[in-house]
């Protein structure tokens, strides 16, 4: 089945997935982090009178930072390029004119680790098979671009991305990077209990483009076959804000059935694209509907600020997308989160209602964790409406979830416009239908691994040390407990059972 754009200007940015990549021995990388640059964010400044809620400032406290790229040359110490580092894009790119039908090359480039002296090389690439078209400036439209490094090499690791890490001497504020690992040893336990938050993926998209792919030993080229590599994630957007510490005004609900836990809930469920080579966080204009009544909804209701009076909305710079997108309307969100499925595809309960479990369960355990051992006062106990239907009386595992917090920016879109639309057409039918995607600027103080060797693969998400729990939380899943002997380590709250006493749940049985 032939899935592309009529123009494969289009395809590129949004209709295929990955290439082989490289044949045999084409690629070297050292493993030692990679320094990034962050093009501009692109996103105007909001309304000075509005607020994006109770967040923060920005999403990490970070300068106008936007999409990932790093510092590239032609092979031999030639002449060096900004090269987008661009999870969502299906195949690598070289900037350069076209003539005639598009077909695949082999190319060759390094990488480097910039604004460090020297600069040391990280990774050569040699053979690697690309496609040579006009890639347009990206942020703000001022930041000219010599390559896109897509999916079909990245997946080839296990790709760690660093948006707000510490920056080598001589380097002052954070710094972002980049490292590709061979493999991501630990296994999920190891990490759960590591307190990172994992959340699987399967990749999505891929067949044929309106390119030609390599010549056979008669030189004859055939339709450009491209395999799966979009990562979609599980995202609650505009939840209630959240401390597991007990709240007397606010006492711990009463949750009795599936209907209360779908009632307490918060928020707006999404389907969100991981792209790296842009900067906000792009909504379509359905989606962000949705959001505007959800946020109103809230007690107090949330204020949602959009960019000023400006007669002219900045468009969204794609460096694969052949002209810039048009932007409805720039705005912010005070938090969203990204969420696991744990509950399992027929019990799917949507990301919003799994994110409201997994913060009763913290409040449960934060309960619980410390609490006077002397007391003989009972403990908060997991509701009805949060127990395993298939294990009576224990608790559902809490699905694992990562949730930034500020003002986060988000461009709003049409949902008919081509660039949505293609992204829409590449995941369907395997994968859900787009809300949108989750720029470099919208990931905040994250730090996000794109495990694509395990099956199914894996998005692994903690913070940074110096990015405070107000602005970026990575909860780990944590599992059920069998029986009152037992204990788990969850939400860093070090190694605790179930409460010997439970608080009445006010529920009939």
């Amino acid at each position: 089945m032939i899935r592309a754009a009529a123009v494969f200007g289009a395809a590129a940015a949004l209709a295929v997935p990955v290439l082989g990549g490289c044949q045999n021995d084409c690629c070297s990388v050292d493993s030692f982090p990679i320094l990034l640059g962050r093009a501009p964010s692109g996103a105007p400044p909001l309304d000075a009178g509005a607020s994006a809620g109770d967040g923060g400032p920005d999403a990490a406290g970070l300068p106008d930072a936007g999409a990932l790229w790093a510092l590239a040359g032609q092979p031999g110490g030639g002449a060096s390029f900004s090269m987008v580092v661009d999870t969502a894009s299906p195949l690598t790119f070289l900037n350069g004119p076209t003539s005639g039908r598009l077909q695949t090359s082999s190319a060759g480039f390094d990488l480097y680790s910039q604004g460090v002296p020297g600069p040391p090389l990280r990774g050569t690439f040699r053979g690697v098979d690309v496609l040579t078209l006009p890639l347009q400036p990206i942020g703000d439209g001022t930041l000219p671009v010599g390559g896109v490094l897509g999916a079909d090499l990245l997946h080839n690791y296990s790709v760690e991305f660093r948006l707000a890490g510490p920056c080598p001497a001589g380097l002052t504020g954070t710094c972002a990077s980049m490292t590709l690992w061979n493999h991501l040893g630990p296994d999920q336990s190891f990490l759960e209990d590591a307190g990172f938050a994992v959340l699987s993926f399967t990749p999505f998209g891929g067949g044929e483009v309106t390119a030609d792919g390599d010549p056979d030993f008669l030189g004859l080229r055939g339709p450009l076959t491209v395999p799966a590599s979009r990562v979609v994630l599980r995202g609650c957007a505009v939840p209630a804000a959240f401390s597991p510490v007990p709240d007397p005004a606010h006492p711990f609900p009463a949750c009795c059935t599936a209907a209360d836990a779908l009632a307490q809930s918060t928020g707006v469920d999404l389907s969100l694209l991981i792209d790296t080579g842009i900067g906000p966080l792009v909504l379509s204009a359905s989606a962000w509907s949705r959001l505007v009544a959800s946020a109103a909804a809230q007690t107090p209701p949330l204020l949602l600020p959009v960019a000023g009076a400006d007669p002219v909305t900045p468009p969204l710079h794609v460096a694969t997308w052949p002209s810039p997108v048009d932007v409805l309307l720039w705005a912010a969100i005070p938090r969203y989160a990204l969420v696991n499925l744990e509950a399992g595809s027929n019990n799917d309960p949507g990301p919003c209602v799994e994110l409201a479990r997994a913060r009763r369960t913290e409040i449960v355990a934060y309960d619980d964790a410390n609490a006077d051992p002397d007391s003989s006062d009972p403990h908060l106990c997991v509701q009805p409406c949060d127990l395993d239907p298939n294990q009576s009386g224990e608790a559902q595992n809490s699905a694992a979830y990562l949730e930034i917090d500020g003002a986060i920016p988000v461009a709003v879109v049409r949902d008919e416009d081509p660039f949505l639309q293609g992204l829409r057409f590449d995941v369907l039918p395997e994968g859900p239908e787009l809300d949108g995607l989750v720029g470099a600027t919208a990931l905040g103080g994250a730090r996000l691994e794109l495990d694509y060797l395990s099956s199914p693969g894996r998005a692994v998400f903690s913070c940074e040390s110096g990015v405070p729990l107000t602005s970026c939380r990575a909860a780990a899943r944590c599992p059920q407990l069998p029986d009152k002997d037992a204990q788990h380590d969850c939400f860093g709250l070090g190694f605790h059972g179930l409460p010997a006493r439970c608080v009445p749940n006010a529920c009939s049985r």
